[in-house]
This record gives structure tokens, C-alpha cells and sequence, in this order.
């Protein structure tokens, strides 16, 4: 990537670099106005020193100096002389340009070298703000121009390393949500705080426990399903094996069998606010 596409993290990171090499600084403005514009004039001196000294040269004039050194013909003083005064307007952008070269490439290398930093989130109950426990909780990870990799977390926290974290966390009882955080600092830390599928969690309780009043769990389910709510059973393996209707549903989970003692919600989707879909296991 050439110096001049550059865009705001790689800038920041040359700005911090050049903060803990030199102990001094530009802004993202002097980027912008001196190195992705052309400019007829020179940037200050004592900029020009601080980028001198970043790619461990004495000072700016130090710097003329030697390039001046370096491209000095094997003939007389005078000749050389002669040459640099007819030459002299066009050799400072030049040595510029060169200068610039330099620090892109250090400043590029050094980019990839620096390890990135270590990062560790956890995932905590909104409401009891405890971790959360949950078998079925998955990550997706976002990568640009990359198919999303899945994944199920064995437990409530992740680590990794990266500066962009882009992923969507959800649980068998929690609303999915998508985090996108941009790390600078080693060793970041974060809890994420999930909001409880309440609905969900419903499902679940009237799947596993007793109850006396069956036709006020079947008035119950009514109110918080879609009419055109598909339940998917599956298998373990998440294979479908049957899909059922809303009555079909709910005369399931209303049967005062021992067989709604195994069911399990392993998913549920919403459409204005009422559940649209359910996928489901006999455990």
C-alpha cells in the first residue's frame, strides 16, 4: 500500500509509533495537508527534524547533507558546485520524496511486526449480571470479503488477538447481539452484556415443568407465537425431521405426557415481537 492511501488507522498508527520513537507528533491534519496533497512548499523544520530523527538521522539538514554527499560526482568542486546551485530548486522535493519513501517503508514493516494486541470478552446476563451459562451459545465471526465462521463457546468468555473485532454472540435463551470494536490497547477487556430471550425462556420452563392449568399454557403460548409460526424438530445431529404449525406446536407442548419432559429449544426468531420461528430437539 502506497503512503498516500493511507486511511485513518494506518495514520494512527504512525502517529503513535512516532509519539513513543521521538516524543513528538503531527496531526492527522498535517498527514492530510503535507503527504496525500502535493504541496509546493516544505513542511516545517523542526517537523522535518522530528521525521529525521523517527528514521534515525541526525536532523533534516544532516539529512540534505548526505543525500547531497551521496549523489556528488567524481569531478571538480566547482562543476559540483555549479550543479547544485542550477539544481537546487528541484532536489529539496525530491529529497523529500525520498524521505517519505523511507519512513512509509519503516513505518509499513513495522506495522506488520508489532504483534496485535490481546483481547478478552465476557458475556454476562443483562439481568442478574452473572456470567452466563448456556450450552448452546455461538459466535459468529465477520471478516470482510469472508464466508462468517461459526463457532459454539465452551465457555462464557473469549480471547484472541486483532485490532478490528467484528462478531455476532447469541445464546439458546439470549437475543443475538453484533459487537464491532476497534482494539489500540494491549490487553483489552470487556464485559457484553445479553438480553435474556424471555419468550424463549418460556418455552423452555413450560417444556419442563408441572403444570395444573393446561388451557392457560395453551393461552399463554397463543399470545406470544406468530400465526404463521413454523417449529422445526430436529434431531441431535440438527437434521429436520418434522415441521409443525402453530396448533400443532402448542397442542405438542399442552399434552400432559412425559414426553415434554425431553424437549429442548435450540432456537427461536421474532417477527413483530412474537415468535416466528422455533427449532426444537427431543432430548
Amino acid at each position: 500500500m502506497q503512503i498516500k492511501q493511507w486511511k485513518g488507522e494506518e495514520i494512527s498508527l504512525l502517529r503513535e509509533d512516532l509519539q513513543q520513537k521521538t516524543k513528538g507528533s503531527i496531526s492527522e491534519k498535517w498527514f492530510y495537508t503535507h503527504v496525500k496533497n502535493e504541496q509546493d512548499k516544505l513542511p516545517r523544520k523542526d517537523t522535518l527534524n522530528l521525521f529525521c530523527e523517527y528514521i534515525n538521522e541526525q536532523s533534516w539538514n544532516a539529512y540534505v547533507h548526505k543525500y547531497e554527499v551521496k549523489r556528488q560526482p567524481t569531478n571538480s568542486v566547482s562543476t559540483t558546485i555549479k550543479k547544485k546551485e542550477n539544481n537546487s530548486k528541484l532536489k529539496i522535493p525530491v529529497m523529500l520524496a525520498i524521505g517519505i519513501v523511507i519512513l512509509s517503508l519503516v513505518a509499513y514493516f513495522i506495522s506488520f511486526k508489532s504483534p496485535d494486541p490481546p483481547y478478552r470478552f465476557c458475556f454476562v446476563d443483562q439481568n442478574t449480571h452473572l456470567p452466563v451459562v448456556d450450552s448452546f451459545l455461538e459466535i459468529k465471526i465477520i471478516k470482510d470479503e469472508e464466508t462468517p465462521l461459526f463457532f459454539p463457546l465452551k465457555a462464557n468468555c473469549i480471547e484472541g488477538e486483532g485490532n478490528h473485532i467484528d462478531f455476532v454472540i447469541k445464546g439458546r435463551y439470549y437475543k443475538a447481539l453484533h459487537v464491532k470494536r476497534t482494539i489500540n490497547n494491549a490487553g483489552y477487556e470487556e464485559s457484553i452484556f445479553l438480553q435474556p430471550d424471555d419468550y424463549a425462556m418460556i418455552l423452555h420452563l413450560f417444556a419442563n415443568s408441572k403444570v395444573e392449568d393446561w388451557e392457560r399454557r395453551r393461552e399463554q403460548l397463543r399470545e406470544i407465537m406468530n400465526d404463521n409460526l413454523k417449529a422445526y424438530e430436529l434431531t441431535n445431529d440438527g437434521f429436520t425431521i418434522d415441521v409443525l404449525t402453530k396448533s400443532e406446536f402448542i397442542n405438542k407442548m399442552t399434552l400432559p405426557t412425559r414426553i415434554l419432559k425431553k424437549v429442548a429449544i435450540v432456537q427461536t426468531d421474532y417477527e413483530n415481537d412474537k415468535i416466528s420461528l422455533i427449532k426444537f430437539t427431543q432430548e
